[in-house]
This record gives structure tokens, C-alpha cells and sequence, in this order.
């Protein structure tokens, strides 16, 4: 098993609320723990996170204080490293003109992926609840794993 893992907002979203799958995100985040496997993510992933919180408190989704208590408890997960660095831009570009990617925003994230594993040597998965980026990908990435599906 490798020592570092990437997940998609998506998943980390499901790790704070109650949505879809939630408890699969949560138990991906056990396995995670328990692996001591680091989670490594772009650098605008923290912001990422906070956008779909303030969204979501801002249609009332969310009370002010819950927001401030998933807010807290998404910046005390363990073990989290965001990267950034021109290898990891430069790739995400790549890859978003490869797929015909809308936005960089997924690009990076599958760029951390690859990066880590060149770097490291070590394979990295990207998990996400993303069906639509999974299909975009049509397996052509084989790092990607659907949250749904895990077992």
C-alpha cells in the first residue's frame, strides 16, 4: 500500500456532511488513518472546501455555528499536504487540454496524483464522488477510483 493518497473535494465534503455516500467517505478516511497514509492535495484545496461550506451555509444548509464546526474539523484532519509547485501547474495544464477540462480545478488534483507517484515512486490513488470526471477520464487514468464503488 502506498504511503500517500489524493481525494477530491467531493470526498472530503462527504467526510464533514451527511450527503450520499458519506459513509463510505468516512470509512475511506478510517483506512486512511489506520494506514498512516499521508493525503496529499493542491494548494487551493482548503479553499475548495470552505467555498462548498460557505455555499452551503449561505442557502441555509448550514447554521452559522455548523459551518464553523465543519470549518474546524475539516482543518484538524490528520496528516494533509498541500503542494504547489510549477511541475504540478504545468501538468494540470496538460492534463485539462488532454480531456478538454473546463477548469483546472480537477486537473490538479490528478496532477498531485501523478507528481507524488513520479517523485516518490510510489503509487498515489485519487478518489472522488466525481461520476462525471470519472467518465470524462473514461479509464484512461488508472489512479482514479469512484468513491461509490469502494468496497
Amino acid at each position: 500500500m502506498s504511503n500517500y493518497i489524493c481525494l477530491d473535494t467531493s470526498v472530503l465534503i462527504k467526510v464533514l456532511m451527511e450527503e450520499e455516500d458519506s459513509d463510505k467517505a468516512t470509512t475511506l478516511l478510517q483506512r486512511i488513518i489506520d494506514h498512516r497514509q499521508l493525503i496529499v492535495l493542491p494548494a487551493f484545496a482548503w479553499a475548495e472546501v470552505g467555498t462548498v461550506l460557505r455555499k452551503k451555509r449561505r442557502r441555509e444548509e448550514l447554521a452559522v455555528q455548523e459551518a464553523d464546526d465543519l470549518w474546524l474539523e475539516f482543518r484538524q484532519f490528520p496528516g494533509i499536504e498541500y503542494l504547489n509547485d510549477d511541475s504540478i501547474m504545468d501538468l494540470a495544464w496538460k492534463i485539462s487540454r488532454h480531456f478538454d477540462m473546463p477548469t483546472l480545478y480537477d486537473a490538479a488534483f490528478l496532477a498531485v496524483t501523478e507528481v507524488v507517484e513520479e517523485r516518490t515512486g510510489e503509487g498515489c490513488e485519487f478518489w472522488t464522488a466525481d461520476e462525471k470526471l470519472v467518465n470524462l477520464l473514461n479509464g484512461r487514468r488508472k489512479y482514479v477510483r469512484l468513491l461509490k464503488e469502494l468496497e
